[in-house]
């Protein structure tokens, strides 16, 4: 609408559930929308809504466990006015701008799905403010903003600290070669990069590496949708792939002699979510896992090409989720015993000077 400018501002620009569905506590999510004038407007009724969209090709089915959401809040409402409308100006003609400014807020339950945008359909959710007038022809105008839903493990729990653990994964080929991989979390976060460390480690002699390739990849599978064959429907793609050839051709030599250990560092870049990537999750209906790939070539002593895979799963979250295990972590200087030593002064401390007992001497006392 060219004389109505309506802007959505929301506290959060996403929504997190912490647990599973069944163990997830509701979520509030609160805001304000404004609305900017350039005409005076006859309005009726204002209302905000949080919901769930998509078409009927993209919506994955209700009876998967996707029912539609739909919540809707009335912030303002003239029908009690003679008239049954009210009369906005311009704000250039109100001294309080703040007359066309309504807060809002919605408890969201912890069973909601999180957001996600595949193949076999989508889930996602939005905030929509939508003004209701009165007039000749249209009458009704609105504007929207997508709100992201993300699920991660509950703070505490042994799934949010299996997201910190590192990485290490390890194989050798027929005794002759070993590849070791490293990266400092089992979880990524989407709209970043990340540095994996590889080692490639001789075990005999006459071998040469000619190139090591990184790859990310990630597999969708629908739990109750099949092919022709009867085999559950699924979806793969590549995320990311980085490859280093390891020779130098203005030497002369097309391949590394492995002579010694040798340290590689690769870097992939994560897209954004729901565009170029998905987030990890195994509900019901819809799995959604990741898979880090590491591809060595070697060259054997008899000039043979031999290609080496070696890969590991690996979790793709949202970023607080790795920021949650970290905040609530209380700072050095707030544990209890630096407290105690903070409020006491330094001469009232007791200080032991002699020496601890001698491990003979415990002996034998206890003797």
């Amino acid at each position: 609408m060219l004389y109505l400018r309506t802007t959505i501002l929301p506290d959060n620009t996403h929504v997190v559930l912490r647990g599973q569905p069944s163990e997830a506590s509701s979520q509030s999510l609160s805001g304000r929308v404004i609305f900017g004038l350039a005409h005076s407007l006859k309005v009726k009724r204002v209302t905000v809504a949080f919901q769930s969209v998509g078409s009927t090709k993209n919506q994955l089915p209700a009876q998967n466990g996707c029912a539609p959401v739909h919540m809707e809040q009335v912030v303002f409402d003239a029908s009690d006015l003679p008239t049954g409308w009210t009369l906005w100006k311009p704000n250039r003609c109100v001294r309080n701008a703040t007359n066309y400014e309504f807060p809002f807020e919605f408890v969201l339950p912890g069973h909601l799905h999180e957001s996600t945008n595949t193949p076999f359909g989508s889930v996602c959710y939005e905030i929509r403010a939508t003004v209701h007038t009165c007039g000749f022809g249209i009458n009704t105008w609105s504007e929207s903003i997508k709100v992201p839903v993300y699920r991660i493990p509950k703070e505490g729990s042994s799934q949010a600290l299996q997201l910190t653990d590192a990485l290490q994964t390890q194989a050798d080929w027929l005794g002759a070669v070993e590849l070791l991989v490293s990266h400092g979390t089992m979880a990524i976060a989407d709209n970043s990069k990340i540095n994996v460390h590889i080692v490639v480690r001789p075990l005999q002699k006459g071998l040469m590496l000619a190139d090591i390739g990184l790859r990310l990849s990630e597999t969708i599978c629908h739990k109750s949708l099949t092919d022709k064959f009867g085999d559950l429907r699924t979806s793969q793609s590549t995320i990311s792939v980085r490859r280093k050839v390891t020779g130098d051709p203005a030497n002369g030599l097309t391949a590394l002699p492995l002579c010694q250990d040798h340290a590689f560092d690769l870097s992939l870049s994560i897209p954004k979510a729901f565009s170029g990537i998905q987030y990890s999750m195994n509900t019901p209906r819809i799995t959604i896992s990741h898979e880090l790939v590491l591809v060595a070539t070697l060259i054997d002593q008899d000039e043979n090409p031999r290609h080496l895979r070696i890969s590991s799963s690996i979790r793709v979250v949202p970023k607080v989720a790795l920021e949650d295990n970290f905040a609530e972590l209380p700072p050095y200087r707030n544990a209890e015993y630096d407290r105690l030593l903070l409020g006491s002064n330094a001469h009232q401390l007791n200080r032991f000077t002699s020496p601890p007992p001698s491990y003979s001497h415990t002996v034998s006392t206890q003797i």
